[in-house]
């Protein structure tokens, strides 16, 4: 149970470390600062569920490798999971990058 609550614990850690407090370039002109686009809902749900379906996935490839006595299934059960942790941080970024929760905070800002 703790090495579960650790293991997301730490998942979520790795998930949200991005530079949250880092400031923004300044764009050279009036010009290059763009309005920011209206956040598309529908491919940021469809985006959210995708990574809820891994987070689950993670849980069960973790549930697997506690059950397993056998080293070398635990070391191809391992090698799995951080291969999905990996293609879910990946689109995590993406989503909190441009076009994702970036637009939302863009579009919250502006008002819209």
């Amino acid at each position: 149970m703790k090495k579960t609550l650790l293991i997301t614990a730490m998942s979520a850690l790795m998930l949200s470390a991005t530079p949250v407090f880092a400031e923004p370039a300044a764009p050279a002109d009036k010009a290059a600062q763009a309005k920011p686009s209206v956040p598309n809902v529908a491919e940021y749900d469809k985006q959210m569920a995708q990574a809820q379906e891994n987070m689950k996935k993670m849980q069960e490839q973790m549930d697997k490798i506690r059950q397993t006595q056998d080293p070398q299934e635990r070391q191809k059960l391992l090698q799995e999971h951080w291969t999905t942790m990996q293609g879910n941080m990946q689109m995590m970024h993406g989503m909190w990058g441009s076009g994702g929760m970036g637009a939302w905070a863009a579009a919250w800002a502006a008002g819209a």
